[in-house]
């Protein structure tokens, strides 16, 4: 059975310094992905990858589809909303990658305006991003990559900055949703609530793969990668 994502043997690089080494991955429909690693291990790098916003040597594959295919099924949600965030109305930065992949504008309306009440942001929905909490200009950029209902979800450090409740909240609402996820965080315990597999980077190459209950109970693991 084909993956959903299909990552082999995918090596780059910023000019002469080397930062992915031959990284193999494979994600299932409806599983739910950890990288883990410190600074420096790769892990936004990888996820940029997945994307197509970066290109390195290796096959990058979504749904059998290359990465940097503009219909590949995958849509991110960056570290920073304010990356995604930008219109004069949150619903306009829902509604914008509708249009630009063909959507009628009053059709895009209507499934921009539905998402944001299925994760309780309507009441929003004519307000500028920068108006709102940074909790709630997290949900609305997970908003705005489940508009265009992609198969996958990549998540760069989600709980940056967050606070306790608003992290709590975030984990329901990820665990609420049927969704695949591939995600990048140095929140082990986010990662254990959202999480079933995870992937541990240490200087670009994978150096455990396994169930997230076991990976997070190793703590010469967790040490030696520098996340503990």
């Amino acid at each position: 059975m084909t993956p959903l994502l299909d990552v082999r043997g995918l090596t780059f690089g910023f000019d002469d310094i080397p930062v992915l080494h031959g990284i193999d991955l494979r994600v299932e429909e409806g599983e739910r992905v950890g990288i883990l690693g410190g600074n420096g291990a790769g892990k936004t790098t990888l996820l940029w990858c997945v994307l197509g916003l970066l290109r390195g040597q290796g096959q990058i594959r979504v749904a059998g589809r290359p990465a940097a295919d503009h219909d590949a099924p995958v849509a991110a949600v960056f570290q920073n909303p304010e990356d995604q965030l930008f219109m004069p109305r949150l619903a306009d930065d829902l509604v914008l990658p509708l249009v630009n992949r063909g959507m009628g504008r009053a059709e895009a309306a209507a499934r921009a305006v539905a998402t944001l009440k299925s994760l309780n942001l309507e009441a929003f929905e004519s307000r500028p991003a920068a108006k709102l909490s940074l909790g709630e200009r997290k949900r609305a950029a997970l908003a705005a990559a489940l508009v265009t209902e992609p198969r996958l979800i990549v998540l760069d450090e989600p709980t940056a900055e967050l606070d306790g409740r608003s992290v709590r909240q975030l984990v329901a609402l990820l665990n609420s949703l049927p969704l695949t996820l591939l995600v990048a965080s140095h929140d082990l315990r986010f990662m254990r609530a959202v999480t079933s597999r995870l992937l541990v980077l240490l200087g670009g190459r994978v150096v455990a793969d396994g169930p997230s209950a076991a990976i997070l109970d190793d703590q010469a693991l967790l040490e030696r990668s520098g996340l503990a």
